[in-house]
This record gives C-alpha cells, sequence and structure tokens, in this order.
C-alpha cells in the first residue's frame, strides 16, 4: 500500500481463473456481494465484473479490520460508467471512526485478469 499524508492507495490483482475456482468452492457470492450486484454482475457469466469488485471490497475490508460485512459495501456503476461505493449504515461507522472521509475505487479487467485499485481519503 502506497502511503501518503492525506490518502493512501492500494491496487489488487486477481487472475480470473483464480477468483471462479475460489467462488465455486469456498466462497460464497451471497456473502461478497449485493442482490443488486449479482442481478447485475451474475456469477459466472460475469466474473470479470465481480472479481475487480470483489478485490476493492477486500481491501476495504482489510483497511477496516472488518472481514463479515461485505454485503454492507456496495460497487456499481453510475450512469457514465463509473463506479459508485455506498455503504450500509455499520460500515459507514467505522469508516468515520478511522478518520476515513472518502473511499473512491476503479475497476477493471483483461481476458485473465481483473484489478482493483482503492484509495482511501483522509482530509
Amino acid at each position: 500500500m502506497e502511503e501518503k499524508s492525506d490518502y493512501t492507495k492500494e491496487v489488487n490483482r486477481i487472475l480470473l481463473e483464480e477468483f471462479i475456482s475460489l467462488f465455486s468452492t469456498s466462497e460464497s457470492c451471497d456473502k461478497w456481494f449485493s442482490k443488486k450486484e449479482m442481478e447485475l454482475y451474475p456469477f459466472p457469466e460475469r466474473a470479470k465484473s465481480l472479481a475487480a469488485r470483489y478485490l476493492v471490497k477486500k481491501a476495504i475490508g482489510e483497511n477496516l479490520n472488518e472481514e463479515n460485512r461485505f454485503q454492507e459495501i456496495e460497487i456499481v456503476n453510475n450512469s457514465f460508467g463509473k463506479p459508485e461505493i455506498t455503504f450500509g449504515k455499520e460500515m459507514m461507522e467505522k469508516i468515520e471512526k478511522k478518520g476515513i472521509k472518502q473511499i473512491l475505487c476503479s475497476l477493471s479487467h483483461s481476458r485473465n485478469h481483473a484489478i482493483g485499485m482503492t484509495i482511501f481519503y483522509y482530509k
């Protein structure tokens, strides 16, 4: 993670094959994704889109020391295609306690990889 005085940035990458294997065996889509996310990006047809969202949610969970509330983090694209993150009430409280003012993300994927960049602003 890159450290700055007013923000931190984390960039993560996962092989699509690894993501599909993980969610076909040990992980549950219901644990990680909201109903809306699953409707917009069904598994496994839209696995690339889900994989990038998984990486951002994982980065947020690690930053907040919260590993069980991933459904309280919803990432859907706005009408311009920009991913927007919304949080449930308990996650917002944790974000505020940690002094985070804003969390932004960028999602990308290729044929074989998904990438999620998460930026945490503190000022």
